[in-house]
């Protein structure tokens, strides 16, 4: 990969269970070291601040799920050359898969790692969904409000913004070419 595409960052501001996992994979499968829903202590500490320049950017040429979400305009200001990607999904499909992850039952709470995801996983849905449990009609307002956000923010700007429904089957075609990678001959990659 050239060292100019492995420079620049790359960010997932699509919601929970629009291909997110689907993508880090295969940015992975690209060579970019990216990180999906950190919910380490470090990126906890940093939330709870506001701080959005996450330190594992040193390290990492991305993010990927909705720890990007309430944070991806000044991200944005701040790594110009940045790659934004929303991934998206059948509203109703995503309102069903969106309700069992809401629903999932919670890890116990005894070690100190699983506290801390359990408290990033909290502070997050607080953030982006505005509720810490699943309500149908917020949801449903959330993707909305979201999806014409995102799209009224790049307005003008559209070469940093892909708009991709993996869910829906596009893949390789649309990510490698804005990202300015050769295609992809294996299948792209579906993880649940």
């Amino acid at each position: 990969m050239d060292e100019d595409k492995k420079q620049q960052k790359i960010f997932g501001i699509g919601l929970s269970r629009t291909g997110t996992r689907s993508l880090t994979r295969a940015l992975k499968d690209l060579g970019f070291k990216i990180a999906h829903f950190p919910n380490d202590r470090v990126t906890y500490k940093e939330l709870c601040k506001g701080q959005f320049n996450f330190s594992l950017l040193k390290d990492h040429d991305g993010i990927t799920d909705i720890t990007t979400i309430p944070y991806y305009k000044q991200l944005d200001a701040t790594y110009p050359n940045a790659k934004f990607i929303l991934t998206i999904r059948d509203k109703e499909k995503w309102l069903v898969g969106i309700e069992g992850h809401f629903h999932r039952i919670q890890m116990p709470k005894i070690l100190p790692d699983i506290l801390t995801k359990n408290k990033v996983r909290r502070f997050l849905r607080a953030a982006v969904y505005g509720t810490y449990h699943f309500n149908k009609e917020r949801m449903s307002y959330v993707y909305d409000a979201h999806y014409k956000q995102v799209i009224q923010h790049f307005k003008g700007r559209e070469h940093k913004l892909l708009i991709i429904n993996i869910t829906g089957g596009e893949g390789w075609e649309k990510l490698c070419p804005f990202l300015g990678v050769p295609i992809q001959t294996e299948p792209f990659p579906k993880k649940k």
